[in-house]
């Protein structure tokens, strides 16, 4: 009887650790998913992140005229480079590569009209001592005619609007100048290193912002109208002033 019941249990343990065996024999592995590294999507990249990337703005388009007439008395092309720009059909001069000492700049150039001086445009230009400017120049930009130490004469046409910084700094041999009424836009250093003994402002409402007068050995006279801004400017810096009607 004993052995039977020992027979029994030895039999059970096996048929259990056997069932046991199967059961984890049968159960389905656990299924770890694949772990794919993916890539971001792409973007575009900004233009600040590119090496390439300027921070000024790409320049105008320009032409090529299809035709190079001038004002019969105007400087010849030869001695002045130019650019004429598709968006605004008009030109500018850029820079001075003559010899002459008297200038006259044309109003167009074939169908163009020349509405700008560009800049630099004839700095250092020692050796003119006149220029002439058409009625169509709207913008004299930076240091066009900075340093021309020659210079004794130049008009400002009514029609300018901007001068920009430097334009005439370094023209120690320009003692008088008008900025037109059209004028509503200046930047420092404008007049730097003249030596003006008479400076005309025939806009009311244009404010004086650095532009150098106070560097000069002796103060010039500001001719302006009544009540004008730069008179106020004027007569707070102890400049002398003449009223113009």
């Amino acid at each position: 009887m004993k052995k039977l019941l020992i027979s029994c249990l030895i039999l059970t343990v096996l048929f259990c650790g056997c069932g046991s065996k199967i059961s984890q024999g049968d159960e389905e592995p656990e299924v770890i998913p694949d772990i794919q590294e993916t890539e971001p999507p792409q973007t575009e990249t900004p233009p600040w992140m590119n090496e390439e990337y300027e921070t000024a703005p790409p320049p105008p388009e320009t032409l090529i005229p299809d035709s190079d007439e001038i004002d019969d008395s105007a400087t010849s092309l030869d001695s002045l480079a130019y650019e004429v720009f598709a968006k605004s059909n008009t030109a500018m001069i850029t820079d001075f590569t003559g010899s002459e000492t008297e200038i006259v700049i044309t109003s167009h150039i074939g169908k163009y009209p020349v509405t700008e001086i560009g800049q630099y445009a004839f700095e250092a230009a020692w050796n003119v001592t006149d220029v002439a400017l058409p009625e169509s120049i709207t913008v004299i930009h930076e240091q066009a005619f900075a340093d021309c130490e020659s210079l004794t004469s130049i008009n400002i046409p009514e029609g300018v609007t901007s001068i920009e910084r430097g334009a005439f700094s370094g023209c120690v041999a320009l003692t008088e100048l008008t900025l037109p009424a059209s004028l509503t836009d200046t930047a420092e250093e404008m007049l730097t290193g003249c030596e003006l003994t008479d400076l005309y402002i025939l806009n009311p409402n244009l404010n004086y912002t650095s532009w150098g007068l106070q560097e000069a050995e002796t103060k010039c006279v500001i001719h302006a109208p009544e009540g004008s801004a730069i008179l106020t400017w004027a007569e707070e810096n102890d400049f002398p002033t003449d009223i113009i009607y």
